[in-house]
């Protein structure tokens, strides 16, 4: 028995016995252990249970756990196993720290992932089935913010453990974020503009509008920024303060996007040719599989170098490339028959008239 006790207090160096290496090994395989054990039931036991219920939220919630636990339960059998050891004070307490810091991390880590998991199976569905494109907008902005305050509170715990004084840390942010918002009045008027986008609603994602001099279709209304997609395929990124103090055209009216052109003929044309390209125009909307009725066909103007007519029609299909599929082909029908008609299109020019 004393030989035992003397080979079990044996100092092995630094002041580590037998019995700190023992108790530092047993608590990291045991915690090991546990997290295999679990990482085995997440995908055995417990993946048979959700397969037998009805509802998908029990998968998700097994998929966003699983890695998030597994590795903190690792993390706390590192943290539990080093308290066996005897290490110098600076080492002790560094080690402390970021352990405890990547256990912070973990948790954090692991809200999010439940709450992507709860967004993809109770939120998303509904948003996609509702009719109005205001949720649309809003869900995104309301699970990056929820994103922010979940780490920002996860940070401020992880300083709270580390020693720091929570409150005069709040109390510094405060003054810097002060400081900071006089600096970026930029950053604030963007944000209350999309306020105003969002209670004002001049557009939704998924309308078609021109702002600025471009045209496209709204992708994404942000905190900061509004993004639309043009027909030649870029991404056009407004300010939210710029949105709102300029004008805003939307070419969607009842979940139809709307498409205006003027046609000029030449001069010479005849009131009775007039009437002539009218009726074309109205046949050529009206037997357009993809052109609604309620289309409008005038002749408003007489211009500085033709005789103007204004067309305006709605595309039922919202797809870009059915929105620009269409103007090509009634473009071109329009072409085909005026030429058959004898109809001349004109192009600006300036006559000169001398007198003697």
């Amino acid at each position: 028995m004393e030989q035992f006790q003397y080979w079990w207090h044996y100092d092995l160096g630094a002041g580590n016995t037998v019995a700190n290496l023992f108790g530092f090994g047993t608590t990291l395989f045991v915690g090991l252990a546990i997290a295999k054990v679990v990482n085995l039931l997440f995908h055995g036991r417990f993946r048979e249970w959700a397969n037998r219920t009805k509802t998908d939220f029990d998968d998700a919630l097994l998929d966003a756990l699983e890695r998030p636990l597994n590795l903190f339960l690792i993390g706390v059998a590192a943290r539990a196993s080093i308290e066996f050891l005897v290490l110098p004070e600076v080492l002790e307490r560094l080690s402390g720290n970021v352990l405890t810091v990547i256990l912070t991390v973990f948790v954090a880590w692991g809200i999010t992932r439940v709450q992507d998991a709860v967004r993809i199976v109770f939120i998303d569905p509904r948003v996609e089935a509702s009719e109005t494109k205001l949720d649309d907008q809003l869900v995104p902005i309301a699970d990056r913010t929820l994103k922010v305050v979940i780490w920002s509170l996860a940070i401020l715990i992880a300083f709270s453990n580390l020693g720091y004084d929570i409150l005069s840390l709040l109390t510094g942010l405060g003054i810097g974020g002060l400081a900071v918002a006089l600096a970026a009045q930029a950053t604030l008027s963007n944000l209350l503009g999309a306020v105003t986008i969002f209670a004002d609603q001049p557009f939704q994602v998924g309308d078609l509008i021109t702002l600025q001099g471009h045209t496209g279709v709204v992708t994404d209304v942000g905190l900061r920024a509004s993004r639309m997609q043009t027909f030649e395929g870029y991404t056009v990124t407004v300010p939210n303060a710029a949105v709102v103090g300029e004008p805003v055209i939307n070419r969607t009216i009842a979940k139809r996007w709307r498409h205006d052109m003027k046609l000029g003929l030449v001069y010479q044309t005849t009131s009775e040719q007039l009437a002539e390209a009218m009726r074309i125009l109205t046949e050529i909307l009206t037997e357009h599989p993809h052109v609604e009725p309620g289309f409008a066909v005038r002749f408003m103007s007489f211009g500085d170098s033709a005789l103007e007519l204004t067309v305006a029609y709605f595309v039922t299909d919202r797809a870009v490339g059915r929105f620009l599929d269409t103007q090509s082909e009634v473009n071109l029908e329009i072409k085909r028959r005026f030429d058959a008609a004898g109809l001349s299109f004109a192009y600006p020019s300036v006559s000169v008239y001398m007198e003697k």
